[in-house]
């Protein structure tokens, strides 16, 4: 029997097993509904053995460690980091079976919704584990923001494939213009940026730095007036003066008075972080509807105003400035770096996803699998579940995986799915 579909049986099996015996507890219940965090989690820390908070998907609960034991089991042999928690006291039932216990918040609840929305038993629940048992998967959405009418999908990666770069950039009403989202993530040596509220974002050819165009935008409104205040608001986001603001505003719908302002930043990836977090270069200047970069890699190229709102609209040209926002040359050029960007799948409620279809993606000594709606890796004979959703690209040895996983229409409404990586540890 193929693995993929040996996968599929176990888990309705198990979740079978589940519902027909398994005694959920609201007393640790977190609810699979609940959104993720906003913010990029960092990797996981060096385990010291010690007990730690998590959260796991908890799939059985019995009264006897027979039936618990042949569920652990068999979910491990399926992939899964299966175990069973006894429950203190006189609790009925005793033996609670879980998997993707994590300190993520994000991967857990992906898990429980996927069994859920399989019509499978599945419940995120608080626990308490020794940290070298936990599984090093972690989980960060691509955007954190809005996801518009729909979404499109692009990425691309290192020359060495040792770091990706992956985008989601929505579109709004009659193709008015939306800040996007990204992840960058590079194996090497672990980094991983992830950023909303964006209009553009390319790396440098040599992809030691990032150059993005950060996202402004005043309230929709039917008068074309913007008030005094708000002006000021946008001169202390962007810590430029509010004359500045004004003169460098564009055009933000089609449909309505809603302006817009652009302002250029870098992130010099081969700086070490502080607190573990990458910092971001503003430039003291508005621009940056779209970025790119000279050839060398030593100079920025940031966009003009589009001529007018719509979200695919391009500059018109660039003025090349230092990484400082130092104007190097008089005129301006309409030639950055090119980007071998591929285009992905486009998020529309119109569209469906296809989450079930199998394909592999090879990396290094690892296969990444997709099928049947669930990402799995296999190195030599180890078969280890990631997560749910549907694989599109990973970096050389497959330590970072940008994936499609189902989304909650809840979360969401119309998006068929949304845009993640997974980070597999080392």
């Amino acid at each position: 029997m193929p693995r993929a579909l040996a996968l599929t049986l176990l888990l309705a099996v198990a979740a079978a097993s589940a519902c027909t015996v398994s005694e959920r507890s609201s007393s640790d219940s977190t609810g699979a509904e609940s959104a993720a965090p906003a913010t990029a989690p960092a990797a996981a820390p060096a385990t010291t053995g010690t007990t730690v908070a998590v959260l796991a998907v908890q799939l059985g609960a019995f009264s006897d460690t027979t039936n618990a034991i042949r569920l652990r089991d068999s979910l491990s042999r399926a992939g899964w980091n299966a175990y069973i928690q006894a429950s203190g006291g006189k609790e009925s039932p005793a033996y609670r079976v879980r998997v993707a216990a994590s300190r993520d918040t994000t991967l857990p609840r992906l898990v429980a919704a996927a069994f859920l929305a399989a019509h499978r038993d599945a419940a995120v629940v608080k626990d308490d584990v020794r940290d070298d048992s936990l599984g090093t998967t972690v989980v960060t959405p691509v955007n954190a923001g809005t996801h518009g009418m729909a979404a499109s999908v692009r990425w691309a990666v290192a020359p060495d494939r040792t770091a990706l770069l992956v985008v989601e950039d929505p579109v709004g009403v009659e193709a008015n213009p939306l800040p996007n989202g990204f992840v960058f993530a590079d194996e090497r040596d672990g980094v991983l940026v992830q950023r909303d509220s964006i209009w553009d974002v390319e790396p440098s050819p040599d992809w030691r730095r990032l150059a993005i165009g950060l996202a402004f935008t005043t309230t929709p409104r039917e008068r074309a007036a913007i008030a005094a205040s708000e002006w000021a608001a946008l001169a202390r986001e962007t810590g430029l003066s509010a004359d500045s603001v004004k003169k460098a505003a564009f055009p933000g719908s089609g449909m309505s008075a809603a302006l817009a302002v652009a302002q250029p930043a870098t992130y010099d990836l081969s700086v070490a972080p502080v607190n573990g977090a990458r910092a971001m270069v503003v430039l003291p200047m508005a621009g940056g509807w779209r970025v790119g970069w000279s050839g060398n890699s030593d100079a920025l190229l940031v966009g003009l105003n589009p001529a007018r709102a719509a979200d695919a609209e391009p500059s018109p040209s660039f003025v090349v400035v230092d990484l400082r926002g130092h104007r190097l040359t008089p005129g301006e050029s309409d030639a950055p770096a090119p980007v071998a960007w591929t285009s992905g799948p486009t998020l529309d409620v119109s569209i469906p996803v296809d989450f079930t279809s199998r394909h592999t993606i090879a990396a290094g000594a690892r296969s990444i699998d997709s099928a049947g709606g669930w990402i799995t890796t296999t190195t030599g004979k180890t078969v280890r579940v990631v997560g749910p959703g549907t694989a599109l690209v990973a970096t050389a040895n497959g330590r970072f995986v940008a994936a499609l996983v189902p989304n909650a229409p809840a979360k969401t409404p119309g998006q068929p799915a949304r845009l993640v990586v997974y980070d597999l540890g080392r």
